[in-house]
């Protein structure tokens, strides 16, 4: 009878396990789902920026700054969102990102590879 209990409980526990595991994988997905989209919004306000800047080149008119600082500052959200992801994804592969120079390390570094930094 105590070797059906043992069994049934690592049962358990390898399903708790398998669970969690999914669950880590798709929370990766969605995240790197989510740093596409923020890099086809990036290309999209680029080329709107870039059609702006040929538009008033073209017509000989002044740009109006105040709509290029707005697709600016949409573009720097949208790389420190992307940052921000792959800093967590990073993380959940069991890397580490040096916050100086954005190097990817091994989990069991303590200073960057790349500028000698000391890793959190």
């Amino acid at each position: 009878m105590k070797t059906w209990e043992d069994v049934a409980c690592k049962a358990k526990e390898l399903y708790g396990a398998a669970s969690r595991k999914v669950a880590d994988v798709a929370d990766l997905a969605k995240q790197k789902l989510k740093m596409a989209e923020n890099e086809k919004a990036i290309t999209a306000t680029m080329e709107a920026l870039g059609r702006l800047l040929y538009d008033s080149r073209h017509a000989a008119t002044e740009l109006d700054e105040s709509i290029v600082g707005e697709l600016v500052k949409q573009v720097d959200d949208l790389l420190a969102a992307n940052e921000e992801l792959q800093a967590n994804i990073d993380n959940s592969c069991g890397k580490k990102t040096c916050p100086a120079c954005g190097n990817v390390n091994p989990s069991d570094a303590a200073y960057c590879n790349n500028c000698g930094k000391k890793l959190d």
